[in-house]
């Protein structure tokens, strides 16, 4: 059986109190769900879905023909490539906001969000 408030239990909301001082009040926990607030369970915890987000750049080189002119080459060049580089501006705490499982058509709910990854590439393409 958990403690009673009087006795150490519920939990202390960060803060502080109207005078300044820091907040030490206890209150019952059994509001909350797994989920959130048990009487609030989708006004807590929705969030406006817009963001900006560099997804992707490429760059790439291509050598005059000048210097491929004494080779067996016709063209010669060189990228580099890079996604999910910065996301620049999101209102989704904790999370990417294109990240996520789903099965089919999920719209609107974000469930085992992993960290994001950075991918990063070269490529070289020659034309014979």
């Amino acid at each position: 059986m958990r403690n009673s408030i009087e006795n150490g239990g519920g939990f202390i909301n960060p803060g502080v109190n109207p005078d300044g001082t820091p907040n030490t009040t206890r209150i019952p926990g059994d509001g909350f769900g797994s989920f959130g607030y048990a009487a609030y369970p989708n006004a807590e915890f929705v969030y406006d879905a817009s963001y900006i987000k560099l997804r992707q750049v490429s760059l790439t080189y291509s050598m005059p023909s000048k210097y491929l002119d004494n080779t067996f080459m016709t063209g010669l060049s060189f990228s580099l490539t890079g996604s999910n580089l910065w996301i620049i501006d999101k209102n989704l705490p904790y999370a990417d906001p294109e990240a996520g499982l789903s099965s089919g058509n999920l719209q609107g709910y974000t469930t085992g969000a992993l960290p994001t990854t950075q991918d990063y590439g070269f490529n070289i393409k020659a034309q014979f």
